[in-house]
């Protein structure tokens, strides 16, 4: 299996090709930045707590301590698809639950967020990156 370093290289030399052929209607930069977050922060070894991804976000990846447990390494964190929704809708679920506690304490927050092509392309980098990590663990298996 392939180390962090080598999936980060590989994603990296990998982005701009996948920007190149990026349908039209998609806008880059947000497909761009979806991508570089799904290499370095939301990546499938989210599920491992000792991952580089896991060390990257801090003192926050205790949050990411469930989420190990819920999804076993190579389990339904490194399907296609399935895996990035799992993470996307993990990240946003523990938003709300802050959110939803700074307004209990007082704080109140009117977030607007319009979704459209940006989110969209955001999106697809993030799932662009988790195939490029999924296709390496799938080539290079061991044994």
């Amino acid at each position: 299996m392939p180390s962090g370093r080598v999936h980060e290289t590989v994603n990296l030399l990998a982005l701009p090709a996948s920007v190149y052929f990026l349908p039209e209607p998609l806008p880059k930069l947000p497909f761009a930045a979806g991508y570089l977050v799904g290499t370095f922060w939301l990546t499938p070894d989210l599920d491992l707590a000792t991952s580089r991804p896991s060390r990257r976000w801090g003192l926050l990846r205790l949050f990411w301590l469930p989420y190990a447990w819920l999804f076993p390494h190579r389990g339904l964190s490194h399907r296609p698809l399935l895996g990035a929704f799992t993470r996307v809708l993990y990240l946003a679920a523990l938003a709300g639950v802050g959110l939803w506690l700074l307004d209990n304490l007082g704080y109140h927050f009117q977030i607007g967020l319009p979704l459209g092509q940006g989110w969209l392309s955001f999106f697809a980098g993030i799932l662009v990156a988790d195939l490029i990590h999924l296709l390496l663990d799938t080539f290079f298996e061991k044994g």
